[in-house]
């Protein structure tokens, strides 16, 4: 099979500026190195920081952002034979694949953790050069990162939610439940209802939860949290007065508070309101947050509650086969493949980012062709 010689990108070649469609060389593919055609690359609204610098990290530009993509097999080397599960693969599979881990550093080998390897390489954040970001026609999968093929049954639509959003909070609800969990009959808070949010509204649902109350500002995406699983929806805009927000919400959860808070809007004030809606005893996951600002809070809310607070961040292929099965097994129940709100040809990609931004869209797509 021929490989090509360029693949045309929409490249971050400077923060704060529009990505440039650009024509990328594809790079001499190594030993045991994939190339895959672009099917779908969603926006994640990481990118839409990462593209204003927003973020804590600071990787060099010019970059191909995309770290959410399922692409079909162009290219595979003959080395391959199965995905990480040992499903076989072939030319033309669809797949899904985390950022590449080492598997030599501590926390890949004796933490067992390789979302924190201390070598890791990220798709979505590297040199334009690299072509390993989902902005773009092709893209290279490195020999060695940990892939797994997307069942025939489930759509890329479907499928995508798993690459960023789902696979981020099936490792924090692994991390959750390592610390009891959510019970029978728990009033679970989730804060923030953009793909993180709706993902934790629907685990928590089919959980056992008595009560998931989802809180954002926009209308929109609550009445989408109600077809994910949410119970009861409040939008703050309506209670703006915090404490009687707090007052209300704590009422939702049968006056004690909320057994479980799952924080995922990302925002500082939000951060530290939810210590008082926490029930006591509690547990407060976050998931969310991203940015290296700070915001006051008071130690004594966290004793006082009796609460656990964990935090969690990304997720490795263990999580995307968990996803992918959670999925496969709820589609008929929940409108997974609607997380995509709108799709966008590749060189529209600064459209789809604005979108994303303004909250147009809950989850722009790109498309190749």
């Amino acid at each position: 099979m021929d490989i090509p010689k360029t693949s045309k990108a929409m490249v971050l070649t400077r923060f704060s500026q529009p990505l440039e469609l650009l024509d990328i060389p594809v790079p001499e593919l190594k030993d045991g190195d994939m190339l895959v055609k672009v099917d779908l690359a969603s926006v994640c609204g990481t990118d839409v920081h990462l593209a204003r610098d927003e973020l804590s990290m600071h990787p060099p530009t010019p970059i191909i952002m995309g770290h959410e993509t399922v692409g079909e097999i162009y290219y595979l080397p003959d080395s391959v034979k199965t995905d990480v599960a040992g499903t076989p693969v072939k030319a033309g599979d669809r797949i899904m694949w985390s950022h590449f881990f080492d598997g030599t550093c501590y926390s890949c080998k004796v933490l067992h953790e390789p979302v924190l390897c201390e070598h890791s390489r990220g798709y979505g954040f590297s040199n334009a050069y690299e072509l390993r970001g989902g902005y773009a026609e092709y893209e290279v999968v490195l020999s060695g990162t940990d892939f797994v093929r997307v069942p025939d049954n489930v759509t890329s639509e479907e499928a995508v939610g798993a690459c960023c959003a789902g696979r981020t909070v099936v490792n924090a609800f692994d991390k959750l439940y390592n610390c009891g969990g959510i019970r029978q009959g728990d009033s679970v808070v989730v804060t923030g209802v953009g793909p993180v949010g709706l993902y934790a509204i629907v685990m928590a649902a089919q959980s056992g939860a008595s009560r998931v109350i989802a809180v954002d500002i926009s209308e929109n995406r609550l009445e989408f949290a109600k077809k994910w699983g949410a119970t009861h929806v409040v939008n703050a805009k309506d209670h703006p007065d915090e404490a009687e927000r707090v007052k209300y919400i704590r009422g939702l959860c049968g006056g004690r508070g909320a057994d479980v808070i799952i924080e995922c809007s990302g925002v500082l004030s939000v951060f530290a309101e939810n210590f008082k809606i926490l029930a006591n005893p509690s547990k407060y996951l976050i998931i969310g947050q991203t940015s290296d600002k700070s915001v006051p809070i008071v130690p004594n809310d966290i004793q006082h509650h009796n609460a656990v607070v964990i935090g969690s961040h990304s997720g490795d292929i263990r999580h995307y086969i968990k996803c992918l099965k959670f999925i496969e097994a709820h589609k008929d129940k929940y409108p997974f493949g609607e997380i995509i709100s709108k799709k966008y040809p590749l060189a529209e990609a600064n459209v789809a980012l604005a979108d994303m931004r303004s909250g147009v869209a809950l989850k722009a797509a790109l498309v190749n062709g």
